[in-house]
């Protein structure tokens, strides 16, 4: 499956791209937003980032036909809400993600 992974947070981009690879997707990193998003089937968007706008960014995505994973600190609820209310069809917290990727992509 092509992932477009949008992290700004070189820790999570690195770990996350490793993980997904390890599961056997083709994974693009965007850090910065760029115009023209390329084509994914799925996309996990880091909602907390700063160098792009995230909920624009899910809208553009959706509006593309990709599925949207929206990942987020799990105490950060406000952005949790509007991750839902720009279209993700999944939010996670930052945990779930780092340590439950395969079942995350299986769900």
């Amino acid at each position: 499956m092509k992932v477009l992974l949008l992290e700004d947070n070189l820790l999570w981009s690195v770990r996350t791209r490793k993980g997904l690879e390890s599961l056997g997707h083709e994974v693009a990193v965007m850090a910065r937003m760029k115009h023209d998003l390329p084509q994914a089937d799925l996309a996990i968007v880091n909602l907390g980032a700063r160098s792009f706008e995230p909920f624009e960014t899910v809208r553009q995505l959706k509006a593309k036909g990709a599925k949207v994973i929206g990942h987020v600190g799990h105490k950060e609820k406000d952005l949790w809400k509007l991750g839902e209310e720009a279209g993700c069809d999944r939010v996670v917290s930052n945990g779930t993600l780092a340590n439950r990727l395969a079942a995350v992509m299986d769900e």
